[in-house]
């Protein structure tokens, strides 16, 4: 197959590097056969590791973190900026009852928004860098890439390429980044410091004996962070269910350990005995609740709608020019569109389907997704008759991957289209991931959840 200008082109704004790992295959004919990477088989009901990696450089980094975390800071704000904290304005806007609302507000201060953790989902488009969605949530996918990682370095292929260029990878370990990041939050939010410091990632169905891998790997990481604090410090990662701790004057215990931390993986739910021990301030949480605000994708339509956005500076208002495409909320009336005065959204809708996409403000996995480029007529039209009856749906315009080259079938490689996942913690990039999708006979949604595959994102210098 003939790498074509706009391939080259994407891979050189990515690394160069890229178009010498496919010089390499080129060179090395078993690296398109897939049978020869089975030691990147998972055995996972929604992980499939692509075997070729994807290469980034120092400047894509950058501009990777510049997108993620800046979009970040300023979706935290927009219960205070845009809606002054107020349940009853959020409940009109997001189609949620205002005190369930308010229970997701419930013990939030500027230090738990400061330090939430997310992953924004974006695109490399012909119109540059471009967010989808953006996860602030624990449970999010994407925390065994260090586990990937080390698949990847250590397979025969890939291991030999980086060793024939003489080439280092530079990536550091999400989950040792996420650890620290929760010490680090705990310090920082203590007037009086204990010797030991318990974090609890709760887990639903953690069994009580024959902790797992990933159990003992949290375990053995965070004692070694402790030690490298070279201050005394003591503690340990418990994984654990709710059911298994303890609470005594609004603090939490496990066995005879108090937690100062707790990670929930539970898409946000938190027991009601966590959230008194939060509202007292007597535990840090991550994330808890505020995902349920935060992740709305109505969020995106909020920044990007001009009537909306009278709150943000000059500057913000670029970052959202630059990384937001259009996004509206699917209601009936006017709007605008690049400038120009929509009179009837709804009909607007209906005569522009191959531009436009609409999405469930709170879908996951990409389920509920209608592209007008991929469905009938028909179909479009009865998901935009769904989203004017629900209220809570949004609009986006198409925003087109960039393509980009990976192997294919059980001998080959062709052309795929990708979407990237940068992790935020705190105001901290800590890396991405790529998932890719072949362009023959795909339905547009790029999402492990409909078949997508997950190209490990390595950082090295220029060649």
């Amino acid at each position: 197959m003939e790498i074509t200008k706009e391939i080259k082109e994407m891979y050189h704004r990515l690394s160069p590097v890229n178009l010498d790992f496919l010089e390499f295959v080129e060179k090395n004919p078993e690296s398109l056969k897939h049978s020869n990477f089975k030691l990147l088989e998972l055995h996972d009901d929604l992980f499939t590791l692509q075997p070729w990696p994807t290469f980034i450089d120092k400047k894509t980094k950058d501009t990777f973190r510049e997108a993620g975390v800046k979009l970040f800071e300023l979706i935290k704000r927009i219960p205070q900026r845009v809606f002054n904290n107020d349940p009853q304005k959020m409940s009109d806007y997001y189609g949620m009852p205002a005190k369930e609302i308010q229970n997701q507000l419930d013990g939030v201060t500027a230090s738990h928004i400061d330090n939430l953790v997310g992953r924004g989902d974006f695109i490399i488009s012909s119109q540059g860098l471009k967010c989808l969605e953006y996860n602030v949530a624990t449970s999010m996918g994407g925390w065994q890439i260090p586990i990937w990682e080390y698949m990847y370095l250590n397979h025969p292929i890939i291991s030999r390429f980086l060793k024939e260029r003489g080439m280092k990878t530079k990536n550091e370990n999400l989950i040792r980044l996420f650890l620290e990041h929760v010490l680090q939050t705990v310090l920082s939010g203590m007037s009086a410091r204990d010797s030991e410091i318990d974090i609890a990632f709760v887990v639903e169905g953690a069994a009580d004996r024959h902790k797992g891998t990933t159990s003992k790997y949290l375990e053995m990481t965070f004692k070694e962070i402790l030690r490298n604090q070279n201050k005394g410090l003591k503690g340990s990662a418990i994984t654990c269910d709710y059911h298994h701790l303890s609470f005594i004057d609004n603090y939490i215990f496990y066995k005879e350990n108090r937690i100062h931390a707790l990670v929930e993986l539970y898409l946000g739910y938190v027991s009601n005995e966590v959230m008194r021990a939060f509202k007292a301030g007597n535990i840090r949480l991550f994330n808890g609740p505020i995902s349920f605000l935060l992740s709305n994708k109505l969020n995106l339509a909020l920044l990007s709608d001009p009537a909306a956005t009278g709150v943000f500076t000059n500057e913000e208002k670029k970052i959202i020019h630059d990384y937001i495409p259009w996004t509206r909320k699917i209601t009936p009336g006017n709007t605008t569109y690049r400038n120009e005065k929509i009179a009837n959204l709804e009909q607007f809708l209906l005569t522009n389907r191959e531009k436009l996409v609409i999405k469930p403000s709170m879908g996951l996995g990409g389920k509920g997704i209608c592209i007008g480029a991929k469905s009938p007529v028909q179909k479009w039209e009865q998901a935009v008759k769904i989203a004017i009856k629900e209220k809570n749906w949004l609009v986006q315009e198409l925003v087109e991957s960039a393509p980009g080259l990976y192997q294919a079938g059980e001998n080959g490689y062709d052309v795929h289209d990708m979407v990237w996942g940068f992790f935020i913690f705190g105001d901290r990039y800590c890396g991405a991931w790529n998932r890719v999708m072949p362009q023959k006979g795909s339905k547009g949604v790029i999402n492990c959840h409909q078949g997508a595959t997950v190209s490990i994102v390595f950082e090295v210098d220029d060649p």
